[in-house]
């Protein structure tokens, strides 16, 4: 295995380690406390959730439309993992899960350019999303799981999209 993969497969247990810790988490916290929310946290993970749903249409839309390009072929697995961790702390806290109302509904830009722009604009609004989201959530496991979305968002997400606008202009 080459430096690369080592750094990739590391970086994903990384990943699958802290949705399992942030889950953990909110079964335990929910388990021992049976914590109502308010409806502005209530709110604030249901628009997480949606952005997930949204952001997981639009790259499987862009690979449909220019086959398996990174770093949409990658990032598309982590919003699976998302939604999925949305969904776990949803029904843990005793909320109907929203549906999904993007799949397929989404416009793919006409070149893989303007595509990887797109990501861009969309995990800085991400970021800020959850940076707004963070000065009100009070119960620790929504707090860890909007602070690691963050964090994949600012420090894995934006970073790939990024390095994929430079791809496209060299």
């Amino acid at each position: 295995m080459n430096n690369y993969q080592s750094r990739r497969l590391n970086r994903w247990r990384l990943a699958v380690l802290s949705v399992v810790a942030i889950a953990a988490s909110a079964t335990i916290t929910n388990a021992t406390t049976k914590t109502k929310i308010d409806n502005q946290t209530q709110q604030a993970m249901i628009d997480s959730i949606n952005d997930e749903y949204q952001a997981r249409a639009f790259y499987n839309a862009v690979i449909k439309k220019f086959g398996e390009v990174r770093p949409f072929s990658n990032i598309v697995h982590a919003e699976d993992r998302h939604v999925n961790l949305w969904k776990t702390i949803f029904t843990q806290y005793g909320l109907p899960i929203p549906p999904d109302k993007f799949a397929g509904k989404v416009d793919v830009p006409d070149t893989l350019q303007a595509a990887c722009q797109a990501g861009v604009k969309a995990e800085i609004a991400n970021v800020a999303m959850y940076d707004r989201f963070l000065t009100f959530i009070q119960q620790p496991d929504l707090r860890a799981a909007f602070s690691q979305l963050r964090y994949v968002s600012q420090e894995r997400h934006l970073p790939a999209f990024q390095r994929c606008v430079n791809r496209q202009i060299n």
